[in-house]
């Protein structure tokens, strides 16, 4: 079963002009356009069934444009001219999600077999949808083992989660600028490891090295550096 089982009602806006992996939008509904944000991900209707392509928003544009009144409506326009908007949104073509490929279902393909159809639907990828898509980039089975990671900066109602088997293969590193979240990040993936019972066979070993601070002299050898240490076996 699609994972991205959408309604005609929700969506966004249709296709208004295609590249070869850019797209562009039209968009009648004002309230819908505040809501997008650039960077989020977006979902095409693709013109072979079973595929939905799978995009990042790149811009998001709200423009005032002169027009020529009807003629039911001159009586209201002055002098015959009117303003009417144009809101449009490009969008950049990352890949293409398969409702199966073989015995495998819901599979995510870095590639663009097709582009979509001109007055194609838009949707916007979020919550339990992009929870669901997160989980097939990650490779992880709907009742298969999973570490959670938090929630997605650019939709909180969609959880993060890790794919255990792929992240602890012989070494992982939890790296990222001051601030970002390294400690809670690796402290939250150790709690929820260590509740495993497979966890009794395997050794577990932490470190977390010195800040390194403007102005601070730091020892040429490692060996001297403090750091915490926690050795599990």
């Amino acid at each position: 079963m699609s994972i991205l089982d959408y309604k005609d009602g929700e969506s966004l806006g249709r296709v208004r002009s295609v590249d070869t992996a850019t797209v562009v939008i039209a968009v009648d509904d004002v309230e819908r356009l505040r809501k997008l944000q650039v960077n989020r991900l977006a979902v095409l209707q693709s013109s072979r069934a079973g595929q939905h392509l799978i995009g990042i928003i790149q811009k998001i544009t709200r423009t005032a444009v002169d027009g020529k009144a009807s003629s039911v409506d001159t009586e209201d326009a002055l002098d015959g001219d009117q303003t009417m908007e144009l809101n449009v949104v490009r969008i950049a073509l990352i890949g293409t999600l398969m409702d199966k490929v073989g015995q495998r279902n819901n599979v995510f393909l870095r590639t663009l077999e097709t582009v979509p159809e001109i007055d194609a639907n838009c949707f916007a990828l979020e919550g339990a949808r992009l929870t669901a898509f997160m989980r097939v980039i990650a490779n992880i089975s709907g009742d298969g083992q999973k570490l959670t990671l938090g929630h997605y900066t650019l939709d909180e109602s969609a959880d993060a989660f890790l794919n255990g088997n792929k992240f602890f293969q012989r070494h992982a590193v939890v790296v990222g600028s001051t601030g970002s979240g390294k400690s809670w990040t690796t402290a939250r993936i150790l709690e929820q490891v260590a509740a495993l019972p497979i966890i009794e066979a395997l050794p577990v070993m932490t470190a977390e090295l010195p800040i390194l601070r403007a102005g601070c002299k730091v020892p040429r050898s490692p060996a001297a550096w403090p750091m915490s240490l926690t050795l599990r076996t």
